[in-house]
């Protein structure tokens, strides 16, 4: 039997969470377990083995997968991956956060019922990876600490509209149309130009670089899609205000 390792994490007691983002070649670390909550997303690792629990299961080219339980023992092992440049983002939040009166409010229901499903671990469907992949990577890079707590209650959310629904892509798209009136691409799409438009009031970055931050790939398309929303680009929009 494998030794199992406790890990003491680099979450420190005044940070709310924190985010370990890197590129490696091979899947090292041992059989662990922790007491913080673990969303970790893997990419570019198919043939990855991902042990959770007594759940032994090869991965594809995405994973992301949520641990709350605190004696939960999970490893990622190399397995037949070939992949030279994996990149794994794993993010520890602390558990405090979702304890108290507040996850009670009706707002946090389905917060809530994730957290407790992922005692055993959960992992989110293909479909719902790729949706949120650009959302991952841009709070693994953010900054903004106030901002950043803001991106990871609203991915933690999504996510748990995922698990709510249990769902095949084309029932995700409808369920969450459903719950939020908008499609799962809309409603990226307006939260990155809500982004979009408080960096270009509060900070003097250029234009390109913040179209780029908030995951729009060209500056015409960013442009573009601020227009249709704004009624102006995002250059008439800072001057404006």
């Amino acid at each position: 039997m494998k030794e199992i390792f406790n890990e003491i994490t680099h979450l420190e007691p005044l940070d709310i969470f924190y985010v370990g983002d890197r590129h490696k070649t091979y899947f090292e670390y041992p059989a662990h377990c922790h007491e913080v909550f673990e969303l970790n997303f893997v990419e570019n690792a198919a043939g990855v083995v991902r042990t959770i629990g007594d759940s032994h299961e090869q991965i594809g080219d995405l994973d992301l997968v949520l641990i709350t339980g605190s004696k939960l023992v999970h490893i990622w092992e190399q397995g037949t991956c070939p992949e030279q440049d994996i990149h794994e983002i794993t993010i520890h939040i602390d558990p405090d956060i979702f304890r108290g009166a507040l996850m009670d409010k009706r707002a946090l229901a389905s917060i809530r019922r994730m957290i407790e499903r992922a005692q055993r671990g959960l992992a989110f469907p293909e479909p719902a990876i790729r949706l949120l992949r650009e959302d991952i990577i841009n709070l693994a890079q953010s900054n903004d600490s106030f901002a950043s707590v803001i991106r990871l209650f609203n991915l933690l959310y999504r996510l748990s509209l995922v698990e709510d629904a249990h769902m095949a892509p084309e029932s995700f798209s409808r369920f969450f149309r459903n719950k939020t009136g908008r499609t799962p691409n809309r409603y990226l799409i307006d939260y990155r130009l809500g982004i979009a438009a408080r960096l270009l009031l509060t900070t003097q970055h250029p234009v390109s670089e913040i179209g780029f931050s908030c995951g729009f790939n060209t500056l015409s398309h960013f442009n573009r899609l601020f227009r249709e929303s704004k009624g102006c680009t995002p250059s008439e929009f800072r001057e404006r205000f």
